[in-house]
């Protein structure tokens, strides 16, 4: 009898030992139909000159999901439902960010193509408020609308891609993207590099885990030849829902070090100064 149970149990544990030691294949799974929203929550401390600034924000996206017009491919619209600041304010009304509706084509894989936007402009409160200003610069208001949903893009289609390749333990894969926003008449201009590298770390109860490592560099410019430039680094941690197909949860931590010049207020391609920043960016995902 006890080696009945003893041999039941050494296979127990050598089955659970090979579906985790199995590659493998990593694919999204959102289902046409279905709504699913993320969470990203965010905390940035930015320190300058001896003063420690700390901010927090809640932002929570939604997203809606069609059949793709080719196989392994869905259409995605997405917005902003909410966006409030540590006292729980709204802080996306104003600038009309919620009247954005963002459209892509996601692979199964996580590619994302023809990323598009619409309703890009002031909210009537705020274009209320910039009747004052001189011509010029309430035309450089309304354009900065726009320059806002070109940089939202990131964070909404903020999915990474997974490689072709079959994953064991100990396996990794690397994301790398390259985006630039901005452009003439806007007055400001981003470009955006960053590379994450994903390890997977275990799979348990229909979960994998992930170790990240990440590197990124955005280059700015904005009116009156300000310029800056954005170099960060860190570590994540994050969590795929093998059977949902879905990021439930990915933690990000990273440093960055900010340096600025012809910022207003000194002499226009001088230095000004540097920033020190720590942010920690939390994804949740759910389907609703």
């Amino acid at each position: 009898m006890r080696k009945t149970v003893f041999m039941a149990g050494m296979t127990a544990v050598l089955t659970c030992f090979a579906v985790y030691a199995a590659p493998i294949t990593f694919a999204y799974k959102m289902k046409p139909g279905k709504k699913y929203v993320t969470t990203m929550s965010s905390q940035t401390e930015t320190n300058f000159m001896d003063n420690k600034n700390v901010s927090r924000s809640r932002t929570v996206i939604e997203y809606k999901i069609a059949a793709g017009k080719k196989k392994d491919w869905i259409s995605v619209t997405a917005r902003i439902r909410s966006q409030k600041d540590e006292s729980g304010q709204d802080t996306g009304q104003a600038m009309g960010i919620y009247q954005v509706t963002y459209f892509a084509d996601m692979h199964m894989s996580g590619e994302i193509r023809n990323i598009k936007y619409s309703g890009a402009k002031l909210s009537p409160e705020m274009e209320e408020q910039i009747k004052s200003l001189p011509s010029e610069t309430a035309a450089l208001v309304r354009q900065s609308a726009n320059f806002m949903a070109e940089q939202w893009k990131e964070s909404i289609f903020w999915f990474p891609e997974f490689t072709e390749n079959r994953l064991r333990i100990g396996d990794e894969f690397e994301f790398t993207k390259k985006s630039v926003s901005g452009g003439q008449g806007t007055g400001m201009q981003n470009q955006f590099q960053s590379k994450q590298v994903f390890t997977l770390e275990s799979v348990r109860n229909g979960l994998a885990d992930f170790s990240v490592e990440e590197r990124s560099l955005m280059k700015s410019s904005g009116p009156m030849g300000s310029q800056s430039d954005v170099k960060s680094q860190g570590k994540s941690k994050a969590v795929f829902d093998l059977k949902t197909g879905i990021w439930i949860e990915l933690v990000s931590k990273y440093r960055s070090q900010v340096q600025f010049s012809g910022m207003p207020g000194s002499t226009a391609g001088s230095e000004a100064g540097a920033q020190d920043v720590f942010s920690i960016i939390k994804y949740e995902m759910n389907v609703e």
